[in-house]
């Protein structure tokens, strides 16, 4: 099924006006797809929770192979997306490891953009934003908390000396 998602994207099935035969999503500049809600197996990690104790997160079964999806994906040059610290299991503790896991997961699985929800624990983005910066990979990020500005890093309003620290800290990788 998600497949069918990334072929509709590169499809060259629409008519715009102004452009000569049929074009696709992509041609358009809508190049993206992305796994939202659902992927988790809530659950199934320690403790009930949806990460392993390597803080990898727990996959549903609905999704056996992530990896062959974003291959897939990057097969079309479509670039894949994936949603992390969701709502569907809301995980109560935060724990380093699982940032780790997180990234480790988003990274080894070839995605190129996650959207980071504040529903779940997992709400560092200083130390998510670190651990993207280690991989050596540039991820495009939406950052989902919702308005919540405070002064700690679950804030979804980072200030200009965050950005330019986050700026240094890539430029030294």
């Amino acid at each position: 099924m998600m497949k069918d998602a990334v072929d509709a994207v590169v499809a060259k099935n629409r008519t715009v006006k102004g452009w000569d035969g049929q074009v696709s999503l992509c041609d358009l500049g809508y190049c993206a797809v992305g796994i939202d809600e659902g992927w988790e197996g809530c659950g199934e990690g320690v403790g009930k929770s949806q990460h392993y104790a390597n803080g990898t997160p727990a996959v549903n079964p609905k999704f056996p192979n992530l990896k062959e999806l974003v291959d897939y994906g990057h097969s079309k040059n479509v670039k894949m997306g994936f949603y992390q610290n969701g709502c569907a299991c809301g995980e109560k503790t935060s724990l380093d490891i699982n940032l780790q896991g997180d990234i480790s997961f988003l990274h080894d699985h070839g995605f190129d953009a996650v959207k980071l929800d504040g529903c779940g624990a997992q709400r560092n983005m200083t130390r998510y934003a670190q651990l993207m910066v280690a991989t050596g990979k540039n991820y495009s990020i939406e950052n989902c908390h919702w308005g919540r500005c405070t002064d700690s890093d679950d804030s979804s309003c980072p200030t200009t000396e965050w950005c330019r620290k986050l700026k240094l800290l890539q430029r030294s990788c």
